[in-house]
């Protein structure tokens, strides 16, 4: 297939077509079985409900660790309270209500810098195998999840803590050594109970690396969400059925069959054919969606939900000496008209970004009156980069005083049609000032891979959440992917900057409302000095519903408190 000057074959770069679009309404039927599905019409057969989902992600773990997913967990398990994704609001899930300083439940020394907060489960609480649900499964949770050696991949709220009580099968008293701003509302992505009756054993075993493989992870997991698992197929495909004894009572959908999907077409494909009843995080691309919007929602058959719940960046190699420069990071920044991107890819969507905070937070005016903004401006972009060395040779193209050429390697998600005609703009506007660019997209599985994981020689195109909460995850020096890690932590960027990390552990600790807009916005000034990532757009996030699911409402914030399953239960096919 002809490639264009930039390594890229065609199909990368043009859109969906209305010709393309008849052609994969006609051949939907046939583009699905890439994939061997096992035959799911027994349940309609006996007059059952039961439902189809999309999502992107391949899933190894519903526990803490691996390859997980907040939409799997939320749909198998709970913790004691959740988040709503539409009003970010908190609620009691198997505790029967939330901690408060009224009424004595969280209690808090400042001079010491301690807490105690005390949750009540709810009474009749049992796992999927009908077991009861104990507060001391709850602290067996927080002992697997504390342990140095099982790969946990966030162990800030494990380690907050200082011990649990269990006065009764009901009572979880958490003894807290710092202040915690979300310690009254603990959610299953923090710390989580697990059955101790089909756990304890092989974590007393000691072998952490064989627990933390065991298949309870996945294929036996037993869980006290609305669903529980009865098919799992290497992540690939998950089937769950309903719970009778979930604590907001049994589900009125029956069975739900969640598939990852790699490739966007495909999705459309299925949605065209009616062959799935949700698709969510992005598995229909942007102009998949437009298409779906003109015709099929038109047509009354389902819904298209377009919300900015996420964050997608370019980031530039913490690994290549070339990259620590900032001012390469700001002058490759400076050459490319986001504006025109936004335009060429989303259809000139208000969708250009200049840091990870959601545009819904208090705090984002101000923050943005504070930031540094890079506009379009190549001359200026060729000066920093003479300043930092890098002046063009012969042919054009920029070298520096070691005579190395600014060759880089572009990398993005093979499959992730909104993110490869990114790239492809990107990767002009980077050739115009001197630069040359090498395209090597992959799949998902090989991005992931202990080779490639959170790593890349030059630059990636990549997105996550921009929840202020787990801010610290993604950017705080103690959390930069290494060797000694395996590579799992999330500061890709390598940022390291002690006052930065002195914000994000004071956004953790009980502080005002004016105080955390103060901070975020000190955060934001950082950022966009540094430019640990180059942001390009808040995410469209895309939620493709078929006629007849009832319930499933878009996120404000995407992120491990922020499921779009978080409502299963109440979901409804009709």
């Amino acid at each position: 297939m002809k490639k264009d000057k930039n390594g890229m074959t065609a199909k990368h770069n043009k859109e969906l077509t209305r010709r393309e679009f008849i052609r994969l309404t006609a051949a939907a039927g046939a583009s699905l079985p890439l994939v061997s599905w096992p035959r799911q019409a027994t349940a309609a057969e006996r007059g059952r409900k039961s439902i189809i989902i999309h999502s992107e992600r391949p899933v190894t773990s519903l526990g803490y660790h691996n390859r997980r997913d907040t939409e799997h967990v939320a749909i198998a398990d709970a913790g004691l309270a959740s988040q709503n994704p539409v009003t970010l609001e908190r609620y009691p899930v198997l505790a029967e209500e939330l901690p408060s300083i009224k009424k004595g439940t969280w209690k808090i020394d400042k001079q010491k810098r301690t807490m105690v907060t005390v949750y009540r489960l709810r009474s009749g609480l049992k796992w999927h195998d009908g077991k009861p649900y104990s507060s001391k499964d709850f602290e067996f949770g927080w002992q697997i999840a504390k342990h140095p050696e099982f790969p946990m991949p966030d162990r800030l709220v494990p380690d907050l803590i200082a011990k649990i009580e269990t006065p009764d099968d009901r009572t979880i008293v958490i003894h807290w050594k710092g202040l915690y701003q979300e310690a009254h509302a603990i959610q299953y992505t923090q710390v989580r109970a697990f059955p101790r009756h089909l756990l304890q054993d092989a974590f007393n075993a000691g072998d952490i690396k064989a627990f933390a493989n065991h298949p309870f992870w996945n294929r036996q997991f037993v869980g006290a969400g609305p669903y529980r698992v009865v098919d799992w197929q290497g992540g690939k495909l998950t089937v769950f059925e309903a719970f009778n004894d979930f604590v907001f009572g049994r589900p009125k959908i029956d069975r739900i069959t969640l598939r990852q999907i790699d490739d966007s077409n495909t999705s459309l494909a299925a949605v065209l054919a009616g062959e799935v009843d949700l698709c969510m995080r992005n598995t229909i691309s942007f102009d998949g969606a437009m298409i779906l919007r003109g015709q099929w929602e038109k047509e009354g058959k389902g819904k298209v939900f377009i919300s900015p719940a996420s964050w997608t960046w370019l980031n530039l190699s913490r690994d290549n000496p070339w990259f620590k420069d900032v001012r390469v990071r700001r002058a490759l920044f400076h050459a490319v008209d986001r504006n025109a991107l936004v335009q060429n890819v989303f259809r000139g969507e208000d969708l250009a970004s200049h840091f990870p905070l959601s545009r819904i937070r208090r705090a984002y005016k101000k923050a943005l009156a504070s930031a540094t903004v890079y506009d379009y401006n190549p001359e200026k972009a060729k000066q920093l980069l003479a300043e930092a060395g890098w002046r063009p040779g012969p042919d054009g193209v920029l070298a520096n005083a070691k005579g190395e050429r600014m060759e880089i390697e572009f990398r993005a998600r093979a499959g992730q049609r909104d993110d490869e005609q990114a790239q492809a703009v990107i990767a002009d506007y980077w050739q115009k000032i001197g630069a040359r660019v090498r395209i090597n997209n992959m799949p998902r599985r090989l991005l992931e891979s202990s080779e490639n994981r959170n790593r890349w020689p030059g630059a990636f195109i990549g997105s996550h959440n921009m929840t202020v909460e787990e801010w610290a995850e993604r950017f705080h020096s103690k959390n930069i992917p290494a060797a000694e890690n395996k590579f799992v932590l999330e500061n890709v960027s390598g940022w390291r900057d002690p006052r930065k990390d002195a914000i994000l552990d004071e956004l953790k600790s009980i502080i005002s409302d004016e105080r955390e807009d103060e901070l975020q916005v000190e955060f934001v000034k950082l950022f966009t000095d540094s430019l640990p990532h180059l942001p390009l757009v808040y995410s469209p996030e895309i939620l493709v519903v078929k006629r007849g699911l009832t319930g499933v409402m878009p996120r404000q914030e995407s992120g491990g408190q922020n499921a779009s399953t978080w409502n299963t239960y109440q979901w409804d096919k009709v």
